[in-house]
């Protein structure tokens, strides 16, 4: 579990109510369950609409990322990739069938099959490559579908002040009633910004951050497969693959 998402939810959400209670507000205007459902469930709603439920589904299983993120470890693929290059090497690229289902990664398996059954090796880089690039616009469609949520919250916000002060307006005769409803109206002003700002967005850049690398975690698997399709001496196909990290 990535605990740093989480202590930056904490820190920034006990941020604004510190504020709150050192400017000598009370807190439980800051609870409010309209103006929650209002901004969340309605700026869900919105990306609904100009979106599919596919990628609402796969935005749902990556925005499990931000709390349990992929690990992609740049030196043990450089140190498995140089293992499968000496042993093809030294026996041939057909000794490695016994080692597809040991990867342990789909995509690498896959490409270390298409070169163990002859594949040619700029045909498989180029396939390869559009595997990869597939795979990494799939998963920005998903980043931006969440960040389209982060998009909508704050005009929600708006929204449901408005609704708010319509509320209010209407306990003009009761002035206690009046000034406790208009501060309840701005809570989802509040609520829209903070929610796009303190918890969508950030975790979009985080997300998109992740895709980059796991990109960069394919392009490694192919220039490091295919170097080893091509024949090339394990110290140099090395050498090229010390610069991902």
């Amino acid at each position: 579990m990535d605990f740093v998402t989480l202590a930056g939810l904490l820190i920034a959400f006990s941020s604004v109510f510190l504020a709150n209670w050192l400017g000598g507000g009370e807190v439980i205007l800051l609870l409010n369950l309209p103006s929650a459902i209002i901004v969340i469930v309605g700026s869900i709603g919105a990306t609904l609409i100009q979106s599919s439920i596919q990628e609402a589904a796969r935005a749902l299983l990556l925005i499990k990322w931000s709390l349990f993120p992929p690990s992609y470890d740049f030196n043990s693929a450089r140190a498995l990739i140089n293992n499968l290059a000496h042993k093809a090497r030294r026996l041939s690229l057909l000794a490695l069938e016994s080692d597809i289902e040991a990867l342990g990664n789909r995509f690498s398996s896959r490409a270390l099959q298409m070169a163990v059954d002859g594949t040619d090796p700029d045909l498989l880089s180029d396939r390869l490559h559009d595997d990869a690039i597939r795979i990494y616009d799939k998963r920005m469609k998903s980043v931006s579908f969440i960040e389209s949520i982060g998009g909508y919250a704050p005009t929600l916000g708006i929204m449901g002040s408005v609704l708010g002060l319509i509320q209010a307006m209407a306990n003009l005769d009761s002035p206690e009633a009046l000034g406790h409803g208009i501060a309840v109206a701005f809570v989802s002003t509040l609520y829209g910004q903070g929610f796009a700002n303190l918890v969508i967005f950030p975790i979009t850049k985080k997300l998109s951050g992740y895709v980059d690398k796991e990109l960069l975690y394919h392009q490694l698997l192919i220039d490091g497969i295919c170097g080893i399709a091509m024949g090339k001496h394990p110290y140099r196909l090395d050498l090229e693959l010390n610069t991902y990290e």
